[in-house]
């Protein structure tokens, strides 16, 4: 499980190869590396979910899934069909419907950095930094309890 308290400044990459640490590279390219299997990581849960639904509220941005809620607190970005993003511009809410029905299929986690979702070749991106977030909380994840329902019972995560 990630030590939310005391989290190490550490990559940690899962289903992509993280290319924009290279000089030159651009965090929006990714490849498939491999597929970690650690269940106590939250961010495995998400692998293999279907997003059911993308979320607007005053304050946040919410990737529902079958079960978890992936919320984030600072504007996100991202790429879509070749196409960046950068939420609240314009065109990124249509952009960012199209994730609905999308499978992730790899993560990656940078600390006080960025976490990342991976579909295919889409990836949706949360901005972790301090001055991203505006807060001390930039995302957070709610897991599902043991009736399949959204709830702290099944876990909170919080970055």
């Amino acid at each position: 499980m990630i030590d939310l308290i005391k989290m190490r400044p550490q990559v940690q990459t899962v289903g992509a190869e993280r290319k924009g640490d290279q000089a030159g590279g651009s965090l929006w390219q990714h490849g498939l590396e491999h597929i970690a299997n650690n269940p106590d990581d939250p961010l495995q849960l998400l692998m293999g979910l279907e997003v059911s639904a993308v979320s607007f509220a005053r304050g946040y941005v919410e990737l529902q899934f079958d079960g978890p809620v992936l919320r984030s607190l600072s504007d996100p970005s991202g790429v879509y069909g070749g196409r960046e993003w950068r939420f609240p511009a314009p065109g990124s809410l249509d952009l960012m419907r199209c994730y609905i029905d999308k499978t992730v299929d790899g993560y990656e986690l940078v600390p006080d950095r960025i976490l990342a979702l991976h579909f295919g070749e889409h990836r949706f991106v949360i901005p972790l930094d301090p001055e991203s977030s505006g807060g001390p909380e930039a995302a957070h994840m709610v897991g599902v309890d043991e009736s399949g329902q959204v709830s702290v019972r099944g876990g909170m995560w919080i970055w």
